[in-house]
């Protein structure tokens, strides 16, 4: 049997079409190459699980939300916990995910079951996202997938003004849904603690049933976290 030499096999690894797409979409040369190719198959194309997706994602998912806390946490130094992981929700929430795995162009990189069309329409995109973060802190350590967090993900693809927008339309679209299905809709101040840092807890009330609610240090930050609740519990879209 003829052994072909490493620096041989490296080469033709360096010219392979997946290389290349990944070396522009990452905008740094991947070591592992194996890691990556891990992390854009999904169990539909291979259910031995050392050789899918889904112990990288784990691990990409706990990467992504321990950067983007960061990033919050000091982009909004005077917001509290309940602000800060409500954002965050919104940023790593599956849709959005998916939505930006597809825009880098993940789609074209995967391999999976493209016949299953209920797959195809699925979230595993934004699942493919995060097991790639996974290869990339495996691969290039915390500092490169932090960097790469940042530019490939955060500035080109979160707004961050529209997601505040949401946040503070979410009391609005509550309102709205509770007139337009003819029911009574509330905002009760249910408890005050605190002297001159006060906390405020904020029930909301449809037909007089306390459907969610939320403390924060003012009545209105309260409100916002109490409707988004709200609106998650009702499944309103």
């Amino acid at each position: 049997m003829r052994i072909v030499p490493e620096f041989i096999v490296h080469f033709f690894i360096k010219e392979s079409d997946l290389y290349k797409e990944l070396q522009s979409m990452l905008g740094f040369t991947p070591g592992n190459i194996t890691l990556y190719e891990s992390a854009l198959c999904h169990r539909s194309n291979n259910k031995n699980i050392s050789e899918n997706n889904e112990r990288l994602e784990y691990l990409g998912d706990a990467i992504l939300g321990a950067v983007i806390s960061e990033f919050l946490f000091i982009k909004y130094p005077a917001r509290d916990e309940g602000y800060l992981t409500d954002m965050r929700s919104k940023i790593v929430n599956r849709k959005n995910l998916n939505q930006i795995g597809l825009d880098i162009g993940l789609k074209l990189l995967m391999k999976f079951n493209e016949q299953d069309i209920q797959l195809r329409e699925s979230y595993i995109f934004g699942n493919a996202l995060e097991a790639l973060i996974g290869a990339i802190y495996i691969d290039k350590g915390f500092a490169k997938t932090k960097t790469f967090i940042r530019k490939k993900i955060l500035i080109p693809f979160v707004n961050m003004n529209m997601l505040e927008n949401i946040e503070i339309n979410s009391k609005n679209k509550l309102i709205g849904w509770a007139a337009k299905h003819g029911k009574t809709i509330e905002f009760a101040l249910l408890d005050e603690t605190g002297g001159a840092s006060k906390n405020f807890l904020i029930g909301v009330k449809i037909d007089n049933e306390i459907i969610s609610k939320s403390s924060a240090r003012t009545k209105k930050e309260a409100s916002k976290l109490a409707a988004n609740e709200a609106i998650k519990i009702l499944n309103i879209i």
